[in-house]
């Protein structure tokens, strides 16, 4: 007999799974069920809250047998919050979970079969993340800022966030005490009315250095002078403030004009001995300590020789290209960003690198194009993965070497099964944790093309 669904109907469920994003999957006769911060194992009753035709969601209504890998989430804010959505496991099971998501999906999307090695943790998986990005508005005539809840752009207003550093909550606070004060009007989605959007924080490894970006809807800002003033006095640590300015109806944050306030638009950090200038717009790794235990797995994948010549494609700032300098001939780094190649250039400059040169443009059009053969070839995406062309690129250039850094394990399958179908082998795959309490994903991957 066919068990009918029902939309609000109470189900007692087993979980026998665990979606990409971490959610638990039950049936209710055959239909699956997705439920949040459910573990695999657990028994539970639920509630249904939505139907779409082939699945649906339910929320967890008490536990009926609990999994002995749950744990209680540090975080006050977690149930509402959408900064984060595995603290409810403990740490060893969310490194399990992401080697297993990665395998499957590689296996599931890609037919791809290969040694997928345990994902390298962090030993303290808190308070990782230099970046954050604070939205700020309104409610009930009080100034709120920061996190959406999760697939939402309602703000949740936290005291404390426990993967950003502690000085991060500080500021917040401070901002929210410091607005309410100078009555400034936040921004408010639904009427695209008011002045404030968010603040977005940067700081360097050692949390020495930070950078302030405050986010406006107008370049008109007479209160901009006593904050940076108030600012600084508070936190001696910030050597860096902008203004961006965003007019545009829109949920993205950052606009297209900035100007700086106090100081400059870098500050300075350092990875594996390379010293960087990172602007406030420019894309660097948001977690350090794991950043150069990846970097190092990708350059042992690389296997350099000091003949090798090697293409970092879309290399942000050159931290990829510029970590392999030394132990080559030749580095060439493509990226379609401005900003980001004038900072890439300047890296270069300020360690000194003389062997590496930057090219300005899409990774398609100026791979194709390159005099230089390239023996090894390292791709760092953005999450929508590689385009075909330069998947196209790699084949017909005979490229020996790919060391592939994905945060997207879904897109990562679709470029692995292109090119294992065309005379490439898919070596091995580390899965990192680059963002513990979430069910995110970054992963290196060793390619070689197979001899004729």
């Amino acid at each position: 007999m066919i068990q009918v669904v029902e939309k609000n109907g109470y189900y007692e469920v087993e979980f026998t799974d665990l979606t990409h994003d971490a959610m638990g999957v039950c049936k209710v006769g055959d239909f699956p069920i997705f439920v949040k911060d459910a573990l695999k194992g657990e028994k539970a009753l639920i509630k249904v809250i939505k139907l779409n035709k082939n699945f649906g969601f339910g929320r967890l209504i008490e536990l009926l047998l609990e999994s002995p890998f749950r744990k209680i989430p540090i975080c006050e804010h977690y149930q509402e919050c959408g900064g984060c959505n595995t603290m409810h496991m403990n740490y060893q099971t969310q490194l399990d979970f992401k080697k297993y998501r990665t395998a499957e999906t590689l296996r599931k999307l890609g037919r791809i079969e290969t040694k997928v090695h345990d994902t390298v943790g962090m030993s303290n998986p808190y308070y990782y993340r230099n970046k954050a990005i604070i939205p700020f508005s309104e409610r009930n005539g009080k100034i709120i800022g920061g996190l959406y809840r999760a697939r939402s752009h309602e703000i949740v207003n936290i005291k404390r966030c426990h993967i950003f550093p502690k000085v991060v909550s500080d500021m917040v606070r401070f901002f929210r005490a410091l607005f309410t004060e100078l009555k400034l009007e936040m921004y408010d989605e639904t009427t695209h009315q008011g002045l404030v959007r968010g603040v977005m924080f940067r700081h360097s490894r050692d949390q020495a250095r930070f950078s302030v970006t405050l986010i406006t809807t107008s370049g008109r800002f007479p209160e901009r002078d006593e904050i940076v003033k108030r600012l600084i006095e508070r936190y001696p640590m910030v050597v860096s403030v902008i203004q961006n300015v965003n007019p545009d109806q829109t949920n993205v944050m950052l606009g297209a004009k900035s100007k700086v306030l106090y100081g400059k638009d870098v500050i300075e950090d350092s990875l594996l001995g390379i010293d960087y200038e990172v602007s406030h717009r420019s894309f660097y790794q948001v977690n350090p300590e794991q950043t150069e235990l990846l970097y190092k797995k990708a350059m042992k994948y690389a296997a350099l020789k000091p003949t090798d010549v090697v293409v970092d494609a879309y290399c942000g700032i050159g931290t990829i290209g510029l970590t392999a300098a030394s132990k080559v001939a030749e580095v060439i780094g493509i990226e379609e960003i401005k900003d980001a190649i004038k900072n890439a250039q300047q890296n270069a400059k300020n360690n000194n690198l003389k062997n590496v040169r930057f090219i300005l443009g899409k990774v398609e059009d100026v791979l194709p194009q390159l005099k230089e053969k390239p023996n090894v070839l390292f791709i760092d995406p953005p999450r929508k993965g590689v385009d075909k062309k330069v998947l196209e690129s790699i084949i017909k250039e005979k490229i020996p070497r790919v060391v592939y850094i994905s945060c997207n394990v879904s897109t990562l399958a679709r470029d692995l099964n292109f090119l294992q179908a065309n005379n490439y082998k898919i070596v091995e795959v580390t899965p990192f944790d680059m963002f513990p309490q979430t069910a995110h994903i970054e992963t290196v991957t060793l390619i070689e093309r197979i001899k004729e």
